[in-house]
């Protein structure tokens, strides 16, 4: 990926811009952002920018013999590190992320936005456990140790840091003391989930949530949507690029609908229609589920503060459904607001688990009937 091409992080890109271009970017990097955020896709842009051969304004060109092999994943002097699991005919004590280098190519020009789970899924391995094992941290260690091929750089990446537990101290030394023109750069979501031994020793970059407008953007120029849709998707979104492409993929993008719809079959606690709502929802799929239950939560997060603020023209929300919100004022009040919001943020974890979906739902009914019949004689 080529920097400037990155949806959105401006700041971000100006930041190594200028830390390239004045010869001071940290030898190593501790990228913190949610992988919605585009960590990985910045480590990625920064890299090819170090390598490049004919960097235009310090940006890299992506035409020349360098640029062709970053963008292919396949130069010499960037390697990756990520959590694998055990393969076939290798002890998992042996198993490295060169063992997997066809299915992360693969998986990065598919999306740079994934995450741990959408990795594993890619593998064919969700069910087992992955880590950054010791024969990873020597590997990283040889490989840094060598001298460059033909770039300027050795760069090294690790992606999802957190996967290194007490083995990460095997890297400390080069951490601090790196051979000449070496680069790590480490990705995590959560910086507490690092040793504070490896944390401290390197410089700590906060990926922030992309802007709304730029993920609008992307969505229209790689999925087809209609312009509301767009809107609707980029709001939900909250910055996250890779949960607003996975709702973009879905494109069912009636999710007010069906919550409102459940509101009413909820209230009027008219069983037949109950039993028929409940079995729609039944029928969709766990992830677009949780989508929905998402959404909701979300909503319900912008109303109460539509709510407190009195006005819509800063919700993040689209125009139907600030509409919906002067519609609900009027019968959803902040006290029931917040009990919907615990409701649907208690359960919606619970859809992964080994229950009944069927008997989860019909209970958030039941307990949508008592929240919203506390203290209002109608809804409609």
């Amino acid at each position: 990926m080529l920097l400037q091409d990155f949806p959105g992080q401006e700041s971000i890109k100006a930041y190594f811009k200028k830390v390239v271009s004045e010869d001071r970017l940290p030898h190593a990097i501790l990228m913190v952002g949610q992988p919605g955020f585009g960590p990985l896709g910045l480590a990625l842009g920064l890299s090819t920018l170090l390598q490049c051969k004919e960097p235009i304004d310090f940006e890299a060109c992506g035409t020349c013999s360098s640029c062709s092999k970053s963008l292919q994943y396949i130069h010499p002097d960037i390697h990756f590190a990520f959590p694998v699991v055990k393969m076939d005919k290798i002890k998992r004590e042996d198993t490295i992320s060169n063992h997997f280098l066809p299915e992360w190519r693969s998986f990065l020009q598919a999306n740079s936005f994934g995450n741990l789970n959408d990795w594993l899924n890619h593998i064919g391995a969700s069910d087992k456990v992955s880590n950054i094992n010791v024969a990873e941290c020597n590997s990283i260690i040889k490989n840094l140790g060598l001298k460059t091929y033909e770039g300027k750089y050795k760069v090294q990446i690790i992606w999802h840091a957190e996967s290194l537990r007490k083995e990460g101290n095997r890297l400390l030394k080069l951490i601090e003391e790196p051979s000449p023109d070496t680069i790590i750069i480490m990705i995590c979501s959560n910086r507490t989930a690092i040793l504070n031994t490896i944390r401290s020793r390197c410089q700590i970059i906060s990926i922030p949530p992309i802007d709304d407008e730029k993920i609008g953007m992307h969505l229209q120029n790689h999925f087809t949507l209609e312009e509301s849709e767009s809107e609707e998707i980029k709001y939900l979104a909250s910055g996250n690029m890779r949960k607003a492409m996975q709702l973009a993929a879905q494109n069912q993008m009636n999710y007010s609908e069906d919550m409102l719809a459940w509101f009413r079959f909820a209230y009027k606690a008219d069983p037949e229609d109950l039993t028929k709502w409940t079995d729609y929802l039944v029928g969709k799929s766990k992830q677009d589920l949780k989508n929905f239950m998402g959404y909701t939560l979300h909503f319900l997060r912008e109303y109460l503060l539509g709510l407190n603020l009195r006005e819509t023209n800063r919700l993040r929300l689209s125009q139907d459904e600030k509409n919906v919100i002067l519609k609900m004022q009027k019968i959803i009040n902040r006290q029931k607001t917040a009990l919907l919001e615990r409701l649907f943020s208690k359960n919606i974890g619970y859809i992964d688990r080994n229950l009944s979906i069927k008997i989860l739902i019909m209970n958030m009914s039941f307990e949508i009937n008592e929240i919203l019949r506390s203290e209002v004689n109608k809804f409609v």
